[in-house]
Parts: C-alpha cells; structure tokens; sequence
C-alpha cells in the first residue's frame, strides 16, 4: 500500500513556507487521505469530495491512458464507506497506481462516472478502486479512462506568494471503531491480530479493549479494514460475533458500533503563515452541527463557510454558526475561530518567520485500509535550517502510537515543539513556536525531559468525563535512580551500539508519549516513526533509506520516517 514522500523539495521562493505545506496537501492525498472540500481565496469547492474539484490541484494525467475498447466495472464489494470495485479490460497500470485516481467518463450507469481512489494493483490491466456506488457493467467503447496523480499537481498561481489569503483545504484521515460489548469480558485477543465480524464480513486490527463489569461500558477498539455489510458505521453489525484470526477469542458488539474520525483543516494567510486545525469525533452524534460539535467537512457547506473562513473558521459563536467546536477539535498552529486568516495566524513551520528554510522533506504513511492492513496516514513536514547546519532541520508532524493504553479509541498525536514550559499551550492558541532553536529533532532541546511539552493530543478521547486536550512529553530510558538523565545521553564519547551486531548498528530507542501532569499523569504510547539515537550525522540514513536523521546534535537526535528507500536526504 502506498506511503508517499517528497524528499528535497525545493521551496517555490525563499522561505516561502506555504508552498511545503501545499506540497503536504498533494502527498496526503496520494497516500490516502480522502479530500473533503477546499477554496482557493477566491471561490469555495464543498460538499462533492471529490478529488477532482480539489482547488488546490486536481491532478495530473500519468500516462495518454485512453481506453479505446470496453472495459469491464465489477460491483462494489459493499455499499459502505471504502467499497470496492474490481476494473478488468485496461492497460498500463503499475504497481505504484494505489493512490492514485482513476477518472471514468462515458460510462452506461452514471455512479461509475467520477473520480475515484485506485486502493490496489492487481496487474497491468486491473485496478481495485474505491466506488460504494458502482454498477457492475461492461462500458460502451465510446467510454474513457485516465489515471491522475496528485504528486504532479502544480502549485496553483492563485495560492502562490502573497495570493490566496484566506485559501483553505479540508480531508479526512485514517479512522478507529469502537465496539461496544457491555459486562462482557472478551476472549483473549492478541493485539495487532485481524479481526473478523460473522455476518457483514467486517474486519479490522485489534488494538485493545476495556473490561467494564460493574457499570457495562466495556468495549473493544479496533483499526477498520474492510468494511462489511452491517448496518453501522463501516458496514459493522450491532450484534455480529467479532472473531481474532490468532488467538481465536471472541466479543458480541451489545450496540451501535461507534466510528470516531479524523479530520484537518488547513488556513492560508502569508507564503509563511496560517492554520492548521484538528478534530478526532464520532462519525453520527458529534459529527452533527450542534452548539458544541460539529465535522468540518460538514461545516464546509454552511453559509459562514466561505472563500475566505474555512470550516469552524468564524468568530465565537458555535459550530451552528461555523465556530471552533468544543468536542474533539484542536489547534495545532494559530489559532482556533480566529473569524479571518490573519488573526491569529502563525509560522507554518512553527519556526520564527525570519529564518530562512532550505529544502523540505514531507513522508506519509499509507492511510488506505485493506485485507489485512490498517489505514496509518502519520506524516512528518521538515524543512533544512542550512545556516545552522549541514545536518538541522525544524518541523512537525502527525504520528500513529504503538504500545497505547487498551481503550484509547485515539492513538495519534502531534509533535509541535516550542520553547515554552511545559502543559501551558491550550486546545484553541498555538502561536508560540519553536523560537531561536534551529536543531527541533533532539531530545535535548526543543524536548527537554520534563521542561518541554512538544505533543498534543487528548487524554480521554469519547471517555464520558474526562475527556481534554492534553499537552505530552516525550521520554526515553534512563537510570531508576535519576528522573534527569537517559542511557543516550550517558557517555557520549562512546556512543550506543547494538551489542549483538557483527557490524556497527545504531541502539534505536523508542519515544514515549507522556504526561507527568499532576492529576492527568498518563502514558499514551510510543510514536511508530520516530526514534532516539546517539550520534550520528544530521541526514545519516536508517534501514536502506527507509529513516532519516534530522539532527547533528552529539546527544540524542531523532530519526524519523518512513522516507522513500532512495533518496539521500540533504537540508538545503
């Protein structure tokens, strides 16, 4: 399934720091993040999703694919989200077309007609895409195809420089279930097993479960695969038994199984400047506009929404009236509601605006479901500080955790480092940044144990009390009898190896996501693709090219991916 990168971009004029994050857009896109709506500063796109009619670049044809022969539409595999239909009867498919779309036009039944995501390479001449709504036929001779790709798109003119003020971008990313099983206690199931439900076929990943014998609130929380023919969010079943493909435990859903999604938005003001917003709901109750929820792509197509305020983008007010929601939505940079582009706004780098950036680096895990694989979508947005540095870079990033707590419905969290004292950043403002710190990948600066809070993320997410945003920091091995001083940063001079290794290997230390908060103490997880080192040289590759070093610091610098297997990262 496709990661996508984009390794060693240059940026469209110096420090033109929007154009990365555009750049981001197309790379999400290309790994699977399902785009919801957009504006271009000058006219608003809502309420289609469909990626075609995405103002930030609809992409670009790969090939002259013009079929001149009928090809055949197979029936979706489910009319739930993420149905499957199997194409036969084309030419010149790869194995690089998943993430890719495919245009159908002239087609009999018109549901087959649009722009839809290629989910699987099959062979040369058959693609799996995503249609719930297809009609299973034979197209007339007359009808076309073409294969898009939105890593080809180029930047629009209308979002380049000072243009575009008030420009915004929406899409929604990878997705958790969560299965209700009342007072039961479920089988044995062995995390990151498959999953598979009887009846509608669903399957999914295991991540974990809660036990709730008194009050009847136990549930199980799983990673969506495929979807299935239920009656629930994702073609689940209330009722259908839930079976582990390894360890063969068993639960019975006792109700509505819940999907809580993922959504971004993304608000332009300068070529340096702007917005970034998140929100993790559930897809029924909170996703309805209410005083306090509501789904951005929903917001999209309200009035109040326009060319210039993205969704939740209004002053006060509520979600009824395109304000910042309450329930599940944080501010990532600028701030949340701020009514107009330029209030609020801040560094898309979370840098100061006044240093100048080299090259970008922009990696996407996959975040398209399928047997057997879970929708990831963690990203990373680095850019070179080369008067720093050969070696240094600052950035940000999204990143999927392992090792969770059984009943965090969500395992994600952002990395956003800025040098403030810890827990002091709030759901709604974040326009402190990283400050006069060019190094923003080491564990010893940006990260200082316990004087740095550089993740946000929610302690409770869904929990019925309890549930708030909450600040982490990141933390790694050290001696019992010091909370100051990790094993990496103990002699330097000789750094960490892997002991059992014939050749010389890199000790590379899981991150853990934590919060020491008095009250609000949690450990949420590890971070999947980010990982402690000691040593090394800023750009130094891991695992054929598969992580990438994004600091020269002697102490601890963090590697991070997963790159794309080839390029040799350079920051300026």
């Amino acid at each position: 399934m496709p990661n996508a990168q984009v390794e060693n971009l240059a940026l469209f004029a110096s420090n033109e720091k929007f154009h990365a994050v555009w750049k981001l857009t197309r790379a999400l896109k290309a790994a699977g993040w399902r785009y919801k709506a957009s504006s271009d500063g000058t006219t608003k796109e809502a309420g289609t999703s469909n990626p075609a009619n995405d103002k930030w670049g609809g992409g670009v044809q790969v090939d002259s694919q013009t079929a001149t022969a009928s090809f055949v539409i197979g029936a979706p595999t489910t009319t739930s989200f993420g149905g499957r239909s199997t194409l036969t009867g084309l030419t010149g498919f790869t194995s690089s077309s998943p993430g890719r779309y495919l245009t159908i036009t002239g087609a009999t039944n018109a549901a087959n007609n649009g722009t839809w995501l290629i989910t699987k390479f099959i062979s040369a001449t058959s693609i799996v895409i995503e249609n719930p709504t297809a009609v299973s036929e034979t197209t007339p001779g007359t009808a076309t195809w073409t294969e898009k790709d939105a890593l080809l798109d180029s930047y629009p003119a209308a979002l380049q420089g000072a243009s575009g003020v008030g420009a915004w971008w929406c899409a929604q990313g990878p997705s958790t279930m969560r299965v209700p099983i009342g007072s039961a206690v479920p089988g044995t199931f062995i995390r990151g097993e498959n999953v598979v439900q009887a009846t509608s076929g669903a399957t999914g990943e295991f991540i974990g479960s809660v036990t709730d014998t008194t009050t009847g609130l136990g549930y199980l929380v799983i990673a969506p695969r495929l979807s299935g023919t239920g009656a629930g969010p994702r073609g689940w079943s209330a009722s259908a038994t839930i079976t582990g493909d390894r360890s063969a435990a068993t639960a019975t859903p006792t109700g509505t199984v819940l999907e809580y999604v993922r959504e971004s938005v993304i608000w332009k003001n300068t070529a340096q400047s702007g917005h970034f917003w998140h929100q993790v709901i559930e897809s029924v109750t909170e996703a309805a506009t209410t005083t306090t929820t509501g789904r951005f792509s929903t917001m999209a197509s309200l009035g109040t929404a326009t060319a210039t305020v993205c969704p939740a983008g209004a002053t006060g007010g509520s979600p009824v009236t395109n304000g910042f929601p309450t329930i599940g939505t944080m501010c990532l940079v600028g701030t949340g509601g701020s009514g107009a582009a330029t209030t609020g706004s801040s560094d898309l780098s979370y840098y100061t605006t006044n240093v100048a950036t080299g090259l970008a680096q922009i990696l996407v895990a996959n975040a398209i479901e399928d047997v057997g694989v879970s929708p990831d979508g963690s990203w990373n947005l680095v850019y070179g500080t080369p008067a720093s540095g050969a070696g240094v870079f600052i950035g940000w990033g999204f990143q999927r955790l392992d090792d969770t707590e059984d009943g965090d419905v969500d395992p994600y969290v952002f990395c956003a480092p800025a040098l403030i004292a810890a827990y002091t950043r709030t759901r709604t403002t974040n326009t402190t940044n990283a400050g006069g710190t060019a190094d923003g990948f080491t564990m010893s600066v940006t990260w200082s144990e316990l004087t740095r809070s550089p993740f946000m993320g929610w302690r409770r997410r869904g929990m019925p009390s309890g549930d708030a945003f909450q600040e982490f920091l990141g933390a790694i091995m050290g001696p019992a009898v010091s909370t100051a001083t990790s094993m990496l940063n103990l002699n330097l001079a000789t750094p960490d190896r892997v002991a059992c290794s014939f050749t010389n290997i890199a000790v590379r230390e899981p991150i853990w996501v934590t919060s020491t908060q008095a009250g609000q103490k949690q450990r949420k997880g590890t971070l999947r693709w980010w990982y402690a080192v000691q040593g090394g040289n800023g750009t130094d590759t891991y695992d054929g090219r598969r992580y990438v070093q994004l600091s020269s610091s002697t102490s601890v610098p963090i590697i991070v991916g997963p790159a794309d297997l080839a390029t040799n990262i350079l920051n300026g």
